[in-house]
Order: C-alpha cells, then structure tokens, then sequence
C-alpha cells in the first residue's frame, strides 16, 4: 500500500501574528525596539509577523526612521495621521488595519517585555480569545496605586468583574474579537474595558513592568484622569444615577426645611428668620447642585452628539508597505471591513494593490 505523501508546510501556512505599535515622538526607542522585536520573533518560527506602527504626528524624527525601516523590511507596516488624534484612537485603528490571526499591542519604550509573546500565543493556542498582560509590580508612588485599585474596583463594580486590575493595553486579542471591534465606531472609546467586554474567553499573565529607559512617558496626571473618565462615563450611567439619587436627596432635604420654616411661623411668626443671608445660601446651594448635574449631563449629551455625527476615528496622511491607496483603507476603516490583496494572496507577503473585502 503506498503511503500518502507528507505536505510540505509553507510559510504562509503559519499563523500571521499582528503587532501593533503606537508611536509620538519616540525617535530614540524605534530602532532599538525593532531590533529586540526581530530577536524574539525570530524564536517564535511557527508564525509569522507583521508589524503595524501608528504614527500619531509626531514632531521628531519618528516618520523619518519609520520611513526607512518600512523601505528596508517589507512586513513593516506604517500608518501616519494628519493629526494627533490621542493613544486610544491610535490603538484602535492600528488593530482595525491588523489582518493577522491575532494582533499584540505593545508599546516602543518596552516596558512591557516582548518576551510575553511566546506565552501569550502559547494561551491563544489553548483557545483564549483575549491575553491580557497583568503587571505584577508598578515603580510609581504609592498614592497613584492607590488611585488606581480604587478605580479598578470601582469599574468592577459599574461594568463587571472582565475588566481586569493592574492589566494596561498590553495584550493579545483573536481576530474574532478585532472583526467586532471594527462593527464598533464610538468616538470615545475605553479600549482596554471594550476589548474585554468583547471576548468570550478571557484570560490574563502576570509579567514584571520595566522602567522606561528613553524619552518621557506621554501619559501625565491629566490624561490619565481623562483616560479615568473615559471608563466610567463610557461603560456605566452611574453618574446620572448618582445626580438623580443627589438630586432627591437635596429635595427631600429642602422639603423639610421648608416644613420646619413653617411650623417656626405657626407657633411664633416673630421667631421666623429674616436673614438675607439665610436665603442666599439657599439659592446659592440650589444653583450649585443644579451646575453640577447640568455638566454631568452635558458629558452625556456631547458624547451623543459626538456619536451621531459619524466622523471618522482617525485621517491618515500616509501610508508605507500597505500597497492600498489611502482612501481604500479608510473606507474599510469606516465600513468595518477588512481588506486584502488583489490577487488573493497572503496580505504580509503582497505589496500589490488590494481591495476591502468582508470582515470574516
């Protein structure tokens, strides 16, 4: 009985792992971190990789240098924006653009070691849609960890036990789960809190945080109560609630206030305060509360109003090594679809001219 012959496996038979690489103005991390990137996916030569950077309009040199790795390496992907339109913008368009069979975010200052990918993949082979990096050791001040358990908990109790605590945007995520991200176009977006809201299997590793060696972080005490904000306001209507409880509260108080004017005047009429003083302080409190749950509003109302409008995520200037004219990929990026080659072959070994097709 002959034997039946043994298929020689290709390269293009191995899984495409994407890696998504924000970037604004890290002209001294690019190439350092490139270098250790190749290092570790070298090892890993049951995939294949492509590397996506997101170029957020940097003022540096940082263009330049992407410029000439994408010339010199044909997987190097690089999508540049007209303007810097935020991290989360600049994450979320770079997993839209991924056409792996799975994507890894990382950020240049390699803080998160790369040398996660081997387990994260080893965790997506076993059948978790999302690997979530959790960092088991943060070099910051002890009231900033503070604030930061309180939020987590916080969140855990407004939106579920899935958004996990001490997990930043280091992570993996299937494609099943990049193909509902791209249905999705909310113009404030918590990424982090949506990717797990999303996934079906979920799983997370601990890993050690590094110090960041080059440049300054970007994330300053603003953004990151903004980014804080983002959360709640996008997961949860609590603060509404909260306003509608307040406001009940601030009523009901007012209610016996005035029954307890009232009663002062039924039984002694003279006793009853005068004060100007007294009544400013009403209405000043009045006006107050009234302030506060008007903006609290407005955050809700703007954020409608942002979502109706339907304005694209991000605008991209510029794109290398995508072999696709900027308007395709745009298209697909507004459409929730994914694009592919022309002539049907594997999109990280084709620069040739392609068309947007279907999200599986």
């Amino acid at each position: 009985m002959a034997k039946t012959p043994k298929i020689k496996e290709t390269p293009q038979d191995r899984p495409l792992i994407s890696i998504i690489l924000p970037v604004y103005n890290e002209q001294d991390n690019i190439l350092r971190t490139f270098s250790r990137l190749q290092d570790i996916t070298a090892s890993l030569d049951e995939y294949r990789f492509e590397f996506i950077f997101t170029d957020n309009r940097s003022t540096d040199n940082t263009f330049a240098i992407l410029t000439d790795l994408a010339a010199r390496h044909d997987n190097v992907r690089v999508a540049r924006f007209a303007r810097n339109f935020g991290f989360q913008k600049s994450v979320l368009t770079g997993y839209r653009m991924a056409r792996g069979d799975a994507a890894i975010q990382i950020d240049v200052d390699l803080q998160d070691p790369p040398e996660m990918f081997g387990p994260f993949l080893e965790k997506w082979q076993a059948g978790h849609d999302v690997v979530v990096g959790i960092r088991r050791g943060r070099k910051e001040n002890a009231a900033l960890r503070s604030l930061r358990r309180i939020y987590y908990r916080l969140m855990a109790r407004l939106d579920g036990e899935h958004l996990t605590e001490n997990a930043g945007d280091f992570r993996l995520i299937d494609k099943s789960v990049i193909a509902r991200l791209r249905r999705i176009h909310e113009p404030h977006m918590y990424l982090r809190g949506m990717i797990s809201s999303l996934s079906r299997n979920q799983v997370g590793i601990e890993y050690d945080r590094e110090k960041r060696q080059f440049n300054e972080s970007k994330f300053s005490l603003i953004p990151l109560i903004s980014l804080a904000m983002d959360g709640i306001v996008t997961h949860s209507s609590f603060p509404l609630r909260i306003s509608f409880y307040v406001g009940i509260m601030v009523a009901a108080l007012a209610a016996l206030l005035a029954a307890y004017y009232l009663a002062i005047y039924l039984i002694s009429s003279e006793s009853v305060p005068r004060g100007f003083t007294t009544t400013q302080l009403l209405i000043l409190f009045g006006l107050g509360m009234n302030s506060a749950f008007l903006g609290i509003l407005g955050i809700y109302v703007g954020r409608i109003y942002d979502q109706v409008r339907v304005r694209p995520m991000t605008v991209i200037s510029d794109l290398l090594n995508f072999g696709v004219s900027i308007d395709i990929v745009e298209t697909a990026l507004a459409e929730g679809r994914e694009w592919t080659t022309a002539s049907g072959a594997d999109p990280a070994s084709d620069r040739s001219l392609a068309s947007p097709v279907e999200a599986s």
